[in-house]
Order: structure tokens, then sequence, then C-alpha cells
């Protein structure tokens, strides 16, 4: 499993990042985690055509993490030329979310009649879900109650790779976290307190209680861009590519 952090910033920009787009490749099956509004132009930057990836796995609905995906369903029909089905994944409602998204920004579109087939499939915490050759299990998170911010672990072979999504504290991070290969967690500030997004400070208290194998910061406000040098933990740069 490889994983390529195409957009690691924060929904401002800040450090002049984009907004969250990971790659993922496995032997067969490739898939986008989060599409945020610049997703397009990052898959662009490093060659990755809007035919080259057979799901998107969304963890909310705010704009920097799935507003790109107006953009992309309109290349992949008319840039692309995609033929084969692509799955978008999410919280309940994605298909309205999208829909909705869909006609604010090209009134008109009707995505049914693209040449390529969109299936819409929800995840919710009841127990586990295939999407492909993946099992994927969904955790609520703090964040915006409206955008339906969820966490979730992707399994594959042996490995787990897990994702916090935008959250603040909550006790279901640990399990979200355990014993992951890779666990990708946003930390938007350093020290500041709000409950919708973690702290370095916060991370760094409980952080004995996250088991996970390596654990990444995503998601970088101000703050913590400008103590880069000082972080113990390890933080997301943008082309950075891991493999589990």
């Amino acid at each position: 499993m490889e994983i390529q952090f195409l957009g690691c910033g924060d929904a401002f920009h800040s450090g002049a990042r984009n907004h969250t787009c990971f790659y993922v490749t496995l032997p067969k099956y490739r898939f986008l985690i989060d599409c945020g509004a610049t997703s397009l132009q990052l898959l662009k930057q490093y060659q990755i055509t809007t035919d080259n990836f057979d799901a998107i796995i969304l963890s909310h609905f705010h704009g920097d993490h799935f507003g790109g995906i107006p953009y992309l369903l309109i290349d992949a029909q008319h840039i692309a030329k995609r033929t084969m089905p692509l799955v978008i994944m999410g919280p309940a409602g994605v298909e309205q979310k999208v829909k909705q998204l869909m006609q604010l920004t090209y009134p008109g579109t009707d995505y049914g009649q693209f040449n390529y087939q969109i299936i819409f499939r929800e995840y919710n915490t009841k127990g586990a879900f295939d999407l492909g050759p993946l099992t994927i299990h969904a955790f609520k998170m703090v964040h915006v109650p409206e955008a339906s911010p969820h966490g979730f672990r992707v399994a594959y072979s042996d490995k787990i790779l897990a994702f916090s999504g935008d959250t603040g504290w909550t006790e279901n991070l640990i399990p979200l976290a355990e014993g992951a290969d890779l666990f990708i967690c946003e930390c938007n500030f350093y020290e500041t307190v709000l409950p919708s997004h973690l702290s370095y400070k916060r991370l760094l208290e409980e952080g004995h209680r996250l088991e996970a194998k390596h654990m990444v910061l995503t998601h970088l406000g101000p703050g913590m861009l400008a103590r880069l040098d000082e972080l113990e933990i390890e933080c997301a740069t943008e082309g950075q590519k891991i493999v589990l």
C-alpha cells in the first residue's frame, strides 16, 4: 500500500498548502482519500489522470475535503474520457451532497448521462464495509456536526491505514488509531484549544493512548507550520510517499 500526500493543508491554504487529498495505490486498486477543492489541480501536478483510480472515500462534507468533486467528475467525462465506474463512499447523504454541489458549481449538469457510472456508497459506525479489496470501519469524530465528520480505518491484506478527518479530541481516536500501520491525524493548532480541531499539545498529552505504529500529522495551521523544526511527531509534506 503506497500513500501519497497530494494536499495536506488546512482550509485556508496556510503555508501555501493545498486542500486534503491523498492518493493510495494497491497492486490492482487505487483510491483517493478526500477530494478538497484543489484536488484536480493536484492530480494534474502529479500526473494522475481522473481515470486512474477506482474510488473516493470522503471523511466529511466541508469544501476543503469534498469541494473538488465536481471538477474531478467533469474532467473524467470530458478530458480523461473515463469509462469505468467510479465509487464515491462517504457518510450518510453523500449522493445528495454531491448532487447539490454539482448543481451549485455547474447548474444543469446531469452526471447520470456521463459515459461512466458513478456509484454512491454510504458508511456508518455500525460495522465493516467492503469496497473492492478494502475493508472499512468508520468512527464518528467531533467537528461541525452538519458536515457529518468521520474518521476511518482502511484495511487491505495485513495493512491498516487510518485517517482522523477533521476532529477535536474524542475517545474514538483511540480505537481508530489502534494498531494502524499508518495513522494520518489532523493537527490544526499548536496550543489553541477548540472543540472542532486537535492541537499538538493535546496530542502530546494523549499520544501514549494512540497506539498506531506510525503517526503523521496533517491539516496544519500557521502555529504548527511556524514550529515545524521543534515538533516531535512527523508532519506530512505535499508529494510525500509512504509505503506500508
